[in-house]
């Protein structure tokens, strides 16, 4: 590639004409005093421009400091601002942090901007470890960075490729990619920040920034009366981490510390209880600082295993010796605030732990907080055997062993569920979970807690309460919910040949207030009547030595559920040949490559949820990387789910992965817009209906990842203008 050198002080090129004079004049008189007014320009970029101005996007990242939680493999934080967007790591062009809690990445863009987008480039192997992080952007150093307002959250990027997220001008001087979670690792390729300098405010100012701010309230954990599960020695009492001293030394008497042993913890009794907004600790810096990974601070009013069942506040990353680090608890109300250590032969030290908060909680008395799940119905997508009933986990019994008769359980399937019908809509604040105690405790890993009114999907695509990352053997976890409306309560555990188990499920809840903000999205449909899927379920299965099963209803029940049929008209009842009328109807479908003469990419939309490819009315590509599927709606719509039937003759899992997008652009044939959903998994021959509540004119299906074959066997969009 060549460069140019060129005095930045010479006039913009504003056409391709000027390239020689703007070769000739500035590269003759360049000199050392003006190297500071030197820019690098390459050709390429310069026969690509037609005009200049001091608004045009660039990338500035390229000039800013790199920073991450660890380094590994080599992999520095600042080989992701290199300009390179070489995506194999062995190239030495992409950071790399190590396995740990929470890991993150951070630029420094040394002064404020207004971000319009970040582009990512991942690795081209191990491209599902970037799923789930989050790209943040701000001002503050608070929490390395992690919590600031976020652009976005990253779903996954294919591997070897690179995808943009639009950012609308969020202002901030620090952009970081953060990844939460237990053991992952964080690797970025390279990390393009597109923004422009954010305008200076002129005129009078009638009071800074920092005045505007709420103050922070006294730290109501100093002096106050703690306990710790051990102590190592006189010098590490409890007591010394609320001694208002941020000393970082264990031999200046001023840090607490336990002794080596199996899960060990911290606690301080604030007296009474208060709505705590934030929690700062300050790590040890001679003995072991690297410890205090992976800590858990709770909050919360019950003494129950010492207190470390209480509500979850954060998760402590690692962060280096003698840091003093912030976490926001968004007023969770409590009066004793835990520090807790999961593992085997660990020691916990706490140099200082403060404790800001608001006012102390009213209590509204029209709001009742109760366990909701007691007297509810519970239900499960499979039983393990006689001992493993879903309504085991609400029988009020918190026994952890198997074999006593109060967890349920499920079999090794694709995606297990369980599910508490609460009879009627309440607001959910807190579900508290039990694990199984006597083995298997690391199976509910990754679970999620949807809360919600729809039984679409079995309720599995209710909003999202919280994911769990793990709970010890035999203990219980407590997530907020914020408030969130419904009636159903679902435990998901995605992933193939996976088990639940339950020992217990609790739902504190009050009554649904219809003043109280609700964010579940009611739908109504018609429930689904399989009383002919075992029909259908033979017809696909034929030449298998084996019949699978679906879940059924329950046709004892006296208590049929109520939907509104007249509100819409999609059918979910199978066998089906003809579905209704949607949005893809007369719309213009195409896929990026054809495989044969049998797999036209209209077949998807042909209104036939006919499974069997060679029946004619499947689409299906040839094997390529990132294969995808498109229908222009032929105007723009607000879509509010997708339902997708994926293949039932063969190779049901090659739709994993697949990304639903939505929005109104055809840039990289649509996959850029916005993302509605992924595709975990689906069972085969089967439609699956996946919410959106989005808007745009036209819906792609793309699958990452290289020798990748795309079938859709029925494509239906449902929304209106």
């Amino acid at each position: 590639m060549l460069y140019l050198i060129c005095d930045i002080s010479k006039n913009c090129l504003v056409n391709r004409m000027n390239l020689l004079m703007l070769i000739c004049e500035p590269l003759l008189f360049v000199s050392v005093s003006k190297m500071k007014d030197v820019i690098i320009l390459s050709l390429l970029g310069i026969l690509g421009m037609g005009r200049c101005s001091k608004d045009e996007l660039v990338n500035v990242a390229l000039r800013g400091k790199a920073a991450q939680s660890s380094t590994s493999y080599g992999g520095t934080a600042k080989r992701a601002i290199d300009g390179i967007w070489n995506p194999t790591y062995e190239y030495l062009s992409c950071s790399h942090t190590s396995g740990e809690t929470s890991p993150w990445w951070r630029v420094d863009l040394l002064e404020t901007y207004q971000v319009t987008s970040v582009t990512i480039t991942n690795r081209d192997t191990l491209a599902e470890r970037i799923n789930g992080a989050e790209i943040r952007i701000g001002n503050s150093l608070e929490n390395d960075g992690n919590s600031n307002p976020r652009c976005a959250l990253i779903s996954s990027i294919p591997a070897g490729g690179s995808t943009t997220f639009q950012c609308h001008g969020m202002q901030g001087q620090y952009v970081n990619v953060f990844l939460r979670g237990y053991m992952q690792y964080l690797t970025l390729c390279e990390v393009e920040v597109n923004a422009h300098p954010a305008p200076i405010e002129m005129g009078p100012t009638q009071a800074s920034e920092l005045n505007l701010i709420v103050p922070v309230t006294d730290n109501v954990a100093l002096k106050k009366t703690t306990r710790q599960s051990s102590q190592y020695s006189h010098m590490g009492g409890s007591n010394n981490a609320v001694d208002g001293r941020r000393l970082s030394m264990y031999k200046d008497k001023s840090c607490s510390r336990t002794k080596s042993q199996v899960n060990p913890w911290w606690r301080v009794d604030l007296q009474r209880a208060y709505n705590v907004t934030s929690i700062t600790v300050t790590n040890i810096e001679d003995v072991d600082p690297e410890m205090i990974d992976g800590a858990e601070i709770h909050i919360g009013n019950s003494l129950q295993n010492n207190g470390n069942n209480n509500p979850l506040c954060a998760v402590i990353s690692s962060y280096p010796a003698w840091e003093v680090m912030t976490f926001q608890c968004s007023g969770i109300e409590g009066r004793y605030v835990n520090v807790f250590l999961p593992g085997c032969n660990k020691h916990l030290s706490l140099c200082e732990v403060e404790v800001n908060v608001g006012s102390r909680p009213d209590m509204d008395e029209h709001l009742s907080s109760e366990n909701a799940a007691t007297g509810g119905i519970a239900n499960q997508s499979s039983q393990w055997d006689m001992f493993g009933d879903a309504n085991n986990a609400i029988d009020l019994s918190w026994s952890n062993w198997y074999l006593e008769g109060s967890c349920s359980h499920t079999k090794a399937e694709v995606d297990p569920w369980w599910r508490v019908d609460l009879s009627k809509t309440h607001n959910v604040t807190y579900v508290t979970i039990t694990n199984r105690g006597d083995c298997c405790s690391d199976r509910i890993s990754g679970a999620e807690i949807h809360v919600g009114d729809s039984l679409f999907n079995n309720g599995n695509s209710n909003p999202l309460c919280a994911r769990i990352p793990y709970i010890p053997a035999g203990q219980s976890r407590t997530f907020p919910c914020g408030g969130i409306s419904g009636r159903y309560v679902n435990i998901l555990l995605p992933g193939k040949e996976k088990y639940l188990t339950l020992c217990e499920v609790e739902v504190q809840a009050s009554t649904f207030q219809a003043g109280l903000p609700s964010t579940a999205h009611k739908t109504a449909v018609t429930a689904p009547n399989r009383n002919l899927a075992w029909l259908w379920d033979l017809l696909i299965s034929l030449g298998r030595t084996a019949i699978r099963k679906e879940e059924t209803y329950n046709q004892n029940s006296t208590e049929e559920e109520t939907f509104d049929h007249d509100k819409i008209s999609f059918e979910t009842q199978r066998p089906v040949d003809k579905v209704p009328e949607n949005l893809v109807s007369g719309g213009i479908e195409v896929h990026s490559s054809q495989y044969d003469s049998h797999g036209a990419a209209s077949n998807a939309t042909d209104r036939k949820r006919n499974p069997l490819y060679h029946a004619g009315s499947c689409s299906h590509t040839e094997a390529e990387t990132n294969p995808w599927w498109r229908v222009d709606l032929l105007d723009t719509y607000q879509v509010t789910f997708v339902t997708i039937t994926n293949r039932g003759d063969c190779c049901l899992h090659k739709i994993n992965g697949a990304e639903i997008r939505i929005g109104n652009s055809l840039e990289n044939n649509g996959t850029n817009n916005p993302l509605c959903a992924v595709i975990s998994e689906m069972r085969e021959g089967q439609p699956m209906d996946i919410p959106c509540n989005m808007e745009g004119h036209y819906v792609t299906i793309v699958l990452p990842g290289r020798e990748k074959y795309l079938a859709l066997c029925e494509v239906e969009v449902y929304g209106g203008k």
